[in-house]
């Protein structure tokens, strides 16, 4: 294990800009693996505990990802004429071209030679996260060396192919080693997009390598969640949960709604270890039940959980009956309900969608299933960009439906503040909100109603009145003698 003293000094030399003279954080032995991030005093919830900025950081430029966007500030240009014009090689605008950070990147990958420098080329763009590493001081470059590295038999591949790329690509053994050990690290720590890692905290669309955060442990139920910086790109890490004196600071590498299994392979196939968090100890989940199947025995009314072997094609078993099943029948089941859900959430109608969910996959497959959850956080998505053939009343009924859902559902996980709770605490309190504004105006327009009424009421008592009275008038005339004639006017 590398020395966390030495990790230390490294961290502080890179975090010296936060000017934090007093850091809620200290690098120690962990419990979990290795070294990790402990706190130094009681945190509260929501409190920050440090900030990070990127050691490095690049494009991800995936061969999916649309690859006009400006290398150094990462904003989108137009689809055409967006390469430099120097030959590098790689894609920046008028304004970055000017600048420090793309003179060392252009001089370097002109010098390498470009097959093709006027094609935006994947391989290429994705390298220079990779590459600046070659730039970097001896301090930056030494934490880069202290921070855990998977060095398995694929970590040379990125750099071995972008060799190809280039007509000059270096063959000096240290430069090589610095962009194969940079790849490694960024594989087991670093960002690569988010779009696998977490559906907790902020959204992150670039590679890159945040040293201090690259220290934390992984727990399928962390003790705190990130958000970024627009301008800088620096992390912000805070308290998902209070935290005490001496407790590690977690985070997650994968995706909270993902049962045992899929999580235990992807933990292993990409991260190289096999978590044993309480969590993933349970075959409930904590009572979550996300990998939850319905019993194959129609007279059990009983959910089927996979057994905790570590394997991944364990047995499963019911809670209410015990009959045990293979991992081939449960996912014939698994499988049919997720393409029955997937082919409705991929549908034009939302409106068909929501009822799916409401009236009917309950039939196949319990609410507390990840497929379902997937498929709700699907639909409040949607509605975020609009009620689409969704009347009024649906939407909001929805929103107050899937909201309190997913929230019990991470409340029976024990996860604390998030990205995720807070996006969804402020749909619930402003669906809340729109519903008690509906009911007080409904409540004032009965109340105008009622006053109305009464009102006619009142009017048609005073006409009925009156027309007694008129009644009484006229039978009282009736019974006395006529009034005698006036006199005639003398004849003239």
């Amino acid at each position: 294990m590398i020395c966390p003293k030495r990790t230390s000094e490294l961290l502080d030399l890179h975090l010296a800009p936060f000017k934090d003279k007093d850091p809620a954080w200290e690098v120690g032995v962990s419990k979990i693996a290795g070294r990790g991030v402990m706190a130094t005093r009681n945190l509260k919830r929501g409190e920050i505990i440090f900030q990070d900025s990127p050691l490095l950081i690049g494009l991800a430029a995936h061969e999916e990802d649309t690859l006009n966007a400006c290398s150094v500030c990462f904003k989108m240009l137009p689809d055409t004429r967006f390469m430099c014009r120097q030959g590098c090689g790689l894609p920046v605008c008028s304004l970055c071209a000017k600048k420090k950070q793309h003179k060392t990147d252009c001089d370097m990958f002109k010098a390498w030679g470009s097959n093709e420098p006027d094609v935006a080329n994947s391989v290429i763009i994705r390298l220079l996260c990779v590459a600046r590493a070659i730039n970097l001081s001896k301090d930056q470059r030494d934490l880069i060396y202290c921070l855990q590295a998977n060095l398995d038999n694929n970590h040379r591949t990125e750099v071995r192919n972008a060799a190809k790329c280039f007509k000059n690509f270096p063959t000096d053994k240290k430069i090589v080693e610095i962009m194969n050990r940079t790849v490694a690290v960024l594989r087991t720590n670093g960002f690569d997009k988010t779009t696998d890692r977490t559906t907790d905290n902020q959204e992150f669309n670039y590679r890159a390598l945040y040293p201090l955060f690259a220290v934390m442990n992984h727990d399928c139920i962390p003790n705190s969640y990130y958000t970024f910086e627009e301008k800088t790109n620096n992390m912000i890490v805070r308290a998902a949960v209070d935290i005490a004196e001496g407790e590690e600071i977690t985070t997650t590498y994968t995706k909270l709604f993902t049962g045992n299994i899929a999580r235990h392979l992807f933990l292993k196939m990409k991260k190289g270890f096999t978590c044993k968090c309480p969590r993933c100890l349970d075959p409930t989940e904590k009572g979550s039940f996300i990998s939850g199947l319905y019993c194959r025995d129609t007279n059990c009314s009983g959910l089927v959980v996979p057994e905790i072997t570590g394997l991944p094609h364990p047995n499963w078993n019911c809670l209410v009956c015990k009959q045990k099943s293979t991992h081939a029948q449960m996912m014939k089941s698994q499988d049919f309900a997720s393409g029955a859900i997937n082919a409705k959430v991929n549908s034009n109608s939302l409106r068909t969608l929501v009822h799916y969910l409401n009236e009917k996959s309950d039939s196949f497959i319990p609410s507390s299933n990840y497929v379902v959850i997937d498929a709700k956080l699907s639909v409040l998505a949607r509605l975020a960009q609009g009620r689409e053939d969704c009347n009024e009343e649906l939407v909001s009924s929805t929103r107050l439906r899937y909201c309190r859902d997913i929230t019990q559902i991470m409340d029976k996980l024990g996860l604390g503040d998030s990205v995720l709770r807070t996006q969804l605490e402020q749909q619930l309190h402003k669906e809340e909100e729109r519903r008690a504004k509906k009911q007080k105006e409904l409540a004032e327009k009965q109340r105008q109603l009622a006053e109305l009424e009464q009102k006619a009421a009142e009017a048609d008592k005073l006409l009925a009145t009156l027309a007694v009275a008129d009644e009484s008038a006229a039978g009282a005339g009736g019974g006395a003698a006529a009034p005698p004639p006036a006199p005639a006017a003398e004849q003239a």
